[in-house]
């Protein structure tokens, strides 16, 4: 593996602060020969390479792959595990970075000890790298290390991370019949408009067969699909690319997620999984001593819609006046009564933590039997829609040849 340079900022044994380049196999390798120079790391970081520009280096970030929820439940569990062993904190995140599979997540990881050999917390060296690691993590983390009960705080975010994987892979799950279906169907539907249809048109045009509007319609499809074949991908990818910057726009990803709440069929089940994720993300930072302003901060900007993070924003703000939660959840669209009435009596009994948990367990329940039930609704409405598809464009082809027979005295 060749070395890597990384720029550093240390204090030496006079306490003056010094900066340069040094080469190392990796971050923690860089830190550790600074530590051997008796220097106490302030900062340390990869230096930028030379002759590379920086637009190839944007585009490998870009192309790098995510740090996933199952790499955050594997790294939780792991993290807890060599933990509970006694093994010191550095040696374990150094176990981990060597066995993290995800680059980004690696690096990740690398940063951290070297904030921590900085004389950084845990959850301080973690905050710095939050395009990967979630505030829910770092605020349990946080609440582990001021309790003496990091294990256990890693525990219960493997435990948060591994459900949160799970319903997500059965929703995944459930549509890879549907999605199949329809690209078998337009793959059909495709070969029969610009193999099939092209041969049955010249026969047709060459007898003078007035041909009906749908024939025509698939004639001009086919037509345009010969001529510019070419522009299929990039159709796509245009509207893919515009869809992406435009949902960066936030008034316009506050409505789409309130659109998505008030789809037919789908709605109901997006807002299941939101309230199941609201509820399990706060019921774990309380379990766990965090504060109440604290953990709706980190509900907040995990919510993972705008409206629920609207609703959270104003239940925020109700706590922080020394009013109560469940009356901001009650006036939303968003949270059924049961989930408010929950929330009341767990705020009155002291019981809050544990009555969020049944709820979310409750909705993810909820979850699991619609997508099954969605699942088992879309495969027929999907099959008899295709159908219908198919079988329009075979008539549309078959019409004026049954015309011609007629014409021909041919009957049937």
């Amino acid at each position: 593996m060749p070395a890597t340079s990384f720029l550093y900022r240390a204090r030496d044994g006079a306490g003056k602060v010094q900066t340069g380049y040094i080469e190392a196999d990796s971050l923690s390798a860089a830190a550790a020969q600074l530590r051997q120079r008796r220097y106490f790391v302030v900062d340390l970081r990869s230096a930028p390479e030379k002759g590379r520009s920086l637009t190839v280096g944007g585009l490998h970030q870009l192309l790098e792959k995510k740090v996933s929820v199952r790499d955050l439940a594997l790294f939780c569990r792991q993290f807890a595990t060599v933990v509970e062993a006694g093994i010191p904190l550095l040696t374990c995140l150094d176990i981990l970075a060597r066995q993290a599979e995800n680059p980004r997540l690696r690096r990740s990881i690398e940063e951290v000890m070297a904030e921590l050999q900085g004389g950084r917390t845990l959850a301080e060296a973690m905050a710095r790298q939050r395009q990967v690691f979630p505030g829910i993590l770092i605020s349990m983390i946080e609440a582990g290390e001021l309790g003496g009960v990091l294990d256990q705080a890693l525990v219960r975010m493997a435990d948060h991370f591994e459900r949160d994987y799970d319903i997500r892979e059965k929703v995944k799950s459930a549509m890879y019949y549907p999605i199949a279906l329809v690209c078998i169907g337009t793959l059909a539907v495709g070969f029969i408009v610009t193999a099939v249809l092209p041969r049955f048109t010249s026969i047709l045009t060459s007898m003078n067969v007035p041909l009906p509007l749908s024939t025509r319609l698939l004639m001009a499809a086919a037509n345009f699909l010969g001529h510019y074949w070419y522009l299929l991908p990039g159709i796509p990818a245009v509207l893919f690319l515009g869809m992406k910057q435009l949902l960066r726009v936030e008034q316009v990803q506050r409505r789409v997620d309130a659109l998505k709440l008030r789809l037919p069929i789908f709605g109901p089940l997006i807002q299941k999984m939101v309230i199941s994720r609201f509820c399990r993300t706060l019921a774990t930072l309380l379990h766990a001593g965090v504060p109440l302003l604290q953990a709706l901060t980190v509900v907040q900007g995990t919510a993972g819609n705008h409206v629920v993070a609207g609703v959270t924003a104003a239940a925020l703000e109700n706590v922080r006046e020394g009013l109560d939660l469940g009356t901001p959840l009650a006036r939303s669209k968003v949270f059924p009564p049961m989930v408010s009435r929950m929330v009341i009596v767990g705020e009155e009994t002291g019981t809050l933590d544990q009555l969020l948990e049944k709820v979310a367990s409750f909705y993810d329940r909820e979850v699991n039997a619609g997508v099954a039930r969605l699942s088992s609704l879309l495969e027929p409405v999907l099959l008899i829609v295709m159908g219908a598809v198919i079988g329009g464009v075979v008539l549309s082809i078959m019409l004026p040849m049954l015309q011609v027979m007629s014409g021909a005295g041919i009957n049937f």
